[in-house]
């Protein structure tokens, strides 16, 4: 009798529009080879939401799809084109048996997890995973496919063709180089992290270079450093600082909690070199989440419930008194946390200033 029911339980948890996650995937590794496609289908893409980054779920449990039900996932997934399963489409074989169809579906699915790993960006094990997928032919020429035709890529894509560093990948690399070099904004830092990565070729080399110089030149011109002149500060190549204090402290010794934070983030090797925010969590809040009350940054004005107006970054100070005022708060500044490039007397002198010292004429 059991095995009559296995079917209709089967479909039941095929066919639900919120199956039971843990017997869902147990599910889907062991799909008979005469189950429903199209309702397999249907099941398979509750794993692959539009709403979520990370295809690892997908990725780990799917491999073991019937070839029926994996060509009608590529049917539903035709129009798709976030790169991750627009490499998955361009890795499987769709013309070949059904043998090659499975085996270059679980090549690419293993593909996509080899790009979603959480190991440190330098790591021995991203490396392994990432010259492997530059090492495959096929999973290499999917990906130089997906970064023409994408705007925007993971930087694991990118690294992949900078360890291959062959003609075509440099081809696909070059206007996402490009679009960051007219930018001069985050994606520029953010390709500069490639030469982790990258294969040790002329013209790589010329490329990074190129672009180690346009950072250069950038951080050089940054406002943040006009406000390490004007604190007194000098000449500094680099000037950052991170600042952290909290107010409105709640609870007992035990377990104390503090309603009210101020942060203030200044970075002269950031395209946006600073960032100024308050929150508070209200009264009624049960969930004790915070809310920005206040938000600026070097590209203006981003959340002012408070009524402070936009802030001269030399007036930082003044403003955080001020935010302190209208949440009826006292910043905790003998326990601030700052963080910062300067060192000695330098940084006694900034965390005066952000304690609201006059610092000007000294």
């Amino acid at each position: 009798m059991s095995r009559r029911r296995a079917p209709e339980d089967l479909h039941a948890l095929l066919g639900a529009p919120s199956p039971d996650w843990e017997r869902l995937t147990k599910a889907l590794k062991k799909l008979p080879q005469d189950v429903d496609p199209v309702l397999a289908a249907g099941a398979v893409l509750h794993l692959l939401p539009e709403d979520r980054s990370s295809f690892w779920t997908f990725g780990r449990h799917c491999q073991q799809l019937p070839a029926p039900v994996i060509r009608a996932v590529l049917e539903r997934l035709a129009g798709d084109m976030r790169p991750a399963v627009f490499f998955l489409r361009e890795c499987v074989d769709r013309e070949g048996s059904d043998e090659a169809l499975c085996e270059s579906w679980r090549a690419a699915l293993q593909g996509m997890l080899d790009l979603d790993v959480t190991y440190a960006w330098g790591s021995k094990q991203r490396k392994a995973k990432l010259r492997g997928l530059a090492a495959n032919p096929v999973l290499l020429q999917a990906l130089q496919t997906v970064v023409v035709a994408s705007e925007k890529v993971s930087l694991d894509m990118l690294a992949v063709l900078t360890i291959d560093a062959s003609e075509a990948s440099l081809d696909a690399l070059i206007p996402h180089v490009e679009r960051a070099v007219q930018s001069q904004g985050w994606e520029l830092d953010r390709l500069e992290d490639l030469r982790t990565h990258a294969s040790s070729t002329p013209a790589l080399e010329a490329l990074f270079e190129r672009m180690e110089g346009l950072l250069q030149a950038r951080r050089a011109r940054s406002p943040a450093l006009e406000l390490a002149r004007a604190l007194g500060f000098g000449e500094p190549d680099v000037f950052w600082f991170r600042f952290y204090a909290t107010g409105g402290e709640e609870g007992d010794a035990r377990s104390m909690t503090y309603r009210d934070h101020c942060h203030l983030n200044v970075d002269s090797r950031k395209p946006v070199w600073f960032d100024f925010s308050m929150a508070t969590r209200g009264e009624q809040d049960a969930l004790g989440m915070s809310e920005t009350v206040f938000r600026v940054t070097s590209e203006g004005l981003r959340k002012d419930t408070l009524g402070l107006g936009d802030c001269e970054p030399t007036r930082f100070p003044e403003w955080m008194a001020r935010g302190a005022e209208r949440l009826r708060t006292r910043w905790s500044l003998e326990q601030m946390s700052v963080m910062t490039s300067l060192r000695g007397k330098q940084r006694t002198r900034l965390e005066a200033w952000l304690r609201g010292r006059n610092l000007s004429g000294k």
